[in-house]
């Protein structure tokens, strides 16, 4: 079962410079004046949200604008005019908390999935000693069970910006691993061996070292196969590839020299 991207070895700064958490948290706490009291001590200073509504808020803003936006960006038409903005998810996040009223039951529902596939998710990493820096950062951010206040958990809540986009990656990742690993077509030939099927495209990932795509596939016979691909081809393409059998894995063919007819 996969987790979140490898960032196993890595840093906080590191996955921030990813992209996997935003800037302007507070992971690193900030120097105070001398004889100012800290805001997380005063409520007066702060406003309280609902484990449920930030939850719920980080997936509207992720309904809002379909994917994960750390920064805001603009949208140009074809003569560089501004068709529209996308703004952070984090902002939005935080409007739909000033608005509770705005909230979705989808919403509500959808947040209490993505908090219960990451607690089950980073349980069974803790298990395999899989954890890395940002699941725990994630931990902290489950671990918050009665409210999350705007000082004392701003952390928390950037954070959690991001997970819905998180855990749909995720889900992905392990349905597309489940469906390679419960195919029971085996592997395909003898290494060396020249082979020609049919095949349905499972995942197509982008590979910048190299420039290519990893193709994953299920042959008609329901057999899994990798091969390596200047083109993408989206999941559930039907294709025809020629090539040769290079090595097998696990349950795995991996493929070179292939032509996709």
């Amino acid at each position: 079962m996969p987790g979140f991207v490898d960032v196993g070895g890595m840093t906080y700064e590191d996955v921030r410079r990813m992209g996997h958490a935003d800037d302007d948290t507070d992971y690193y706490p900030r120097k105070r004046a001398i004889g100012s009291a800290p805001a997380r001590n005063n409520p007066v200073l702060q406003t309280g949200h609902s484990v449920s509504d930030v939850w719920a808020a980080a997936c509207a803003a992720q309904r809002v604008n379909g994917e994960y936006v750390k920064d805001g960006r603009n949208i140009y038409g074809e003569k560089g005019e501004v068709l529209s903005t996308l703004r952070r998810n984090r902002d939005i996040m935080l409007e739909f908390l000033h608005n509770p009223d705005r909230l979705l039951v989808e919403d509500v529902e959808a947040g209490e999935q993505v908090r219960d596939f990451l607690q089950q998710d980073l349980t069974f990493r803790a298990l395999k000693g899989r954890l890395t820096e940002f699941d725990q950062s994630v931990s902290k951010c489950i671990a918050v069970t009665d409210r999350f206040y705007t000082v004392t958990h701003r952390y928390e809540m950037a954070v959690i910006a991001s997970l819905p986009s998180s855990a749909n990656r995720s889900q992905q990742r392990q349905n597309i691993t489940q469906r390679m690993q419960f195919a029971r077509g085996g592997l395909i030939g003898s290494i060396g061996d020249k082979i020609s099927t049919n095949a349905e495209v499972v995942s197509s990932t982008y590979s910048q070292q190299y420039n290519i795509f990893w193709i994953r596939a299920i042959t008609d016979q329901d057999q899994p196969v990798m091969f390596s691909n200047k083109e993408k081809f989206d999941a559930g393409t039907s294709i025809t590839i020629q090539g040769k059998v290079k090595a097998h894995r696990d349950n795995l063919t991996q493929l070179n020299y292939v032509k996709v007819l």
